[in-house]
């Protein structure tokens, strides 16, 4: 036997597929009263591909959810370890009372690696920026002495700029070491990187040991070599040279020196300036000779007298000495032969042999009876020239 409704509830309108539009306002129905009947089962019900199909949708989207917040858990851990590292690695600043970092000044590099000949001199440098504006801020710069001891030199009041200029420091002789430190109503911070400055007043040695003094040259050029310090630029030069000749050579480890200058005949004066690092400078003097006075050529015809009408070959020979008076190898030479009626025959260049000896032969023809001659030219390797003539005579 059906149980029969409260009366508070409307009967349920007979099954339809379409839903009705009019709004119907009841009363909740007690808890009781909803225990008694189950879920609406009259509906159409999902079949099983369209359920296996939400199901894996829903998975798909449930996998890309889950790499993607992962990902960004990761990348948010990472971040943060990372930024807490940095923070630990960072030392940790030193503030002085006032507020301003304590930084250090850092004192100029001097020019020519620290080296000069004259005293005094201002140091110059940068103090740190925090500092500019700064009521009380100074930089002192101090002189280091062999065992560490610092010698206060300089006291500069920071003005507008980080520049900072000393008043003239007197150097001692040799090394002069200088550093800086920033001087605060907190204290004093640390000291500079430090700064040499070499003090040399002293003017270099120069000793020559080669050649001597009036020395007899043959050759176009001579070798100087000599003594300094070491590091010491030598300049050599020789006044009677074309343009002087000039030239230089810093002097090595050991302060020796060598240097080529041209020279020309008779007398010449060779000069030396030895220039240190700091400037200081030193001058020599010296003179030498070059000497042609036994260089010489001898030059034969064979024959040296002929007949015009005939065709005769003219062998010609030169002999070429040295300044000392033995063979001038290696020589050039050019022969030139001038008959009557006949224009100049020109040989080739040649060169002497070892034993300073050149020949050459000509045909000549069409001559016209009369007086000619043979002549040469020979120049030596340093580059002196000779000049020789030998008659010839056509009947």
């Amino acid at each position: 036997m059906r149980e029969r409704r409260a009366a508070h509830v409307r009967p349920r309108p007979p099954s339809s597929d379409r839903l009705r539009t009019e709004t119907i306002r009841a009363d909740a129905p007690s808890r009781g009263t909803l225990r008694r009947y189950g879920p609406d089962r009259s509906g159409r019900q999902v079949r099983p591909p369209t359920v296996v199909a939400i199901v894996a949708g829903c998975l798909v989207v449930g996998f890309f959810a889950v790499n993607v917040g992962s990902g960004l858990v990761t990348d948010l851990t990472s971040a943060f370890s990372g930024a807490v590292s940095r923070l630990s690695s960072q030392a940790p600043a030193t503030l002085a009372p006032s507020g301003a970092t304590l930084d250090t000044p850092v004192l100029d590099v001097p020019d020519n690696n620290g080296y000069m000949s004259q005293t005094p001199t201002p140091i110059q440098g940068s103090a740190p920026g925090g500092a500019l504006g700064k009521t009380g801020y100074s930089v002192v710069v101090y002189r280091m002495g062999k065992d560490g001891a610092r010698q206060q030199v300089a006291k500069v009041t920071l003005g507008p700029t980080t520049r900072f200029v000393t008043p003239p420091i007197a150097l001692n002789e040799g090394n002069n070491v200088f550093v800086a430190a920033l001087d605060t109503p907190a204290g004093e911070g640390q000291a500079s990187p430090p700064v040499t400055y070499i003090l040399d007043t002293t003017d270099p040695p120069i000793t020559v040991t080669s050649p001597a003094q009036n020395a007899q040259l043959s050759a176009g050029s001579v070798d100087v070599t000599g003594k300094t310090d070491p590091g010491v630029t030598v300049t050599i030069r020789n006044r009677q040279a074309p343009g002087g000749a000039q030239s230089n050579q810093t002097a090595g480890a050991d302060g020796r020196f060598k240097l080529t200058v041209p020279v020309v005949a008779g007398p010449n004066t060779i000069d030396l300036t030895a220039t240190d690092q700091a400037g200081n400078s030193s001058n020599s003097s010296f003179t030498v000779n070059r000497y042609y006075g036994q260089l010489a050529a001898h030059l034969t015809a064979t024959p040296s007298k002929f007949a015009a009408s005939s065709q005769t070959t003219v062998a010609l020979a030169i002999h070429a000495t040295s300044a000392n008076g033995g063979p001038l190898a290696n020589a050039k030479v050019t022969f030139s032969v001038q008959i009557q009626g006949l224009g100049p025959i020109d040989s080739p260049e040649l060169t002497t042999d070892a034993t300073g000896v050149a020949t050459w032969q000509v045909p000549i023809s069409g001559g016209a009876p009369g007086n000619g001659r043979a002549s040469v030219l020979v120049t030596s390797p340093a580059g002196d020239e000779v000049r020789e003539t030998t008659p010839i005579t056509t009947t």
